[in-house]
């Protein structure tokens, strides 16, 4: 499973970080695991985020131990990508 991220640019939502689950040429599918959860995912303009590809070794490691989403596992890779990115500022 590949982790990818998102960052919403436009819209009520600006500066949410989301999960990818599925993409195609137009359309993004998210979830935070919050509001927007694996029931209730997001669909997005693919112009209205920004995709977030380069990500801490930890956090693709973490994505990895995953066997499928789960509301907690997306809570948790962005509250972790969240603190990183922190760190870095």
């Amino acid at each position: 499973m590949e982790l990818l991220l998102a960052r919403s640019i436009a819209g009520h939502d600006k500066g949410q970080v989301y999960v990818v689950l599925s993409e195609n040429d137009a359309d993004v599918i998210l979830i935070n695991g919050k509001n927007r959860t694996l029931t209730i995912p997001k669909r997005k303009r693919r112009k209205h985020v920004q995709l977030i590809r380069h990500l801490p070794g930890e956090l693709t490691g973490e994505a990895a131990a995953l066997e499928r989403w789960t509301d907690e596992g997306a809570r948790k890779l962005i509250r972790m990508y969240l603190k990183e990115d922190s760190k870095i500022v």
